[in-house]
């Protein structure tokens, strides 16, 4: 498959966002698929991304960003929104994630269930692995 100009545009771009963001997995681990949603700005370029991955018993969001230039201005919403809001659940610890979460009316739960926390574990426990391999401490 080869990617077009935007495609690499938008790859290039969420790299570079996640090589700045510990938050978010490791740039050599970021990819481009169908469960990608981006919003680019009026000459094309990325300024926010959301990536929702299936977890079995629902889709977490796992990767969720907003261009720091372009905050502020409901781009966090905007996002969500094209999220499918069937049984979708996020782990984060961003302050300004978690007030988005709420105000697009998402609540706090300490349980996803049995099957998503185990799928959860493993793809933490694979990315964790990944990280020490590639010697990405500052992510740990």
């Amino acid at each position: 498959m080869v990617a077009d100009a935007n495609e690499l545009d938008d790859l290039h771009w969420l790299k570079s966002m996640a090589s700045k963001e510990l938050d978010l997995r490791p740039p050599s681990l970021v990819r481009i698929d169908r469960n990608c949603i981006f919003i680019h700005d009026e000459s094309g370029m990325p300024i926010a991304h959301a990536t929702v991955t299936n977890r079995w018993q629902g889709s977490e969001i796992n990767t969720f960003l907003v261009d720091s230039e372009h905050r502020g201005k409901g781009l966090s919403h905007k996002l969500l929104s094209k999220i499918n809001r069937n049984r979708v659940f996020c782990y984060t610890r961003n302050p300004r994630l978690q007030s988005a979460l709420e105000k697009a009316g998402y609540s706090k739960k300490l349980f996803p269930g049995i099957i998503a926390t185990l799928n959860l574990i493993l793809a933490r426990t694979g990315l964790l692995i990944w990280m020490i391999v590639t010697l990405d401490f500052k992510r740990i």
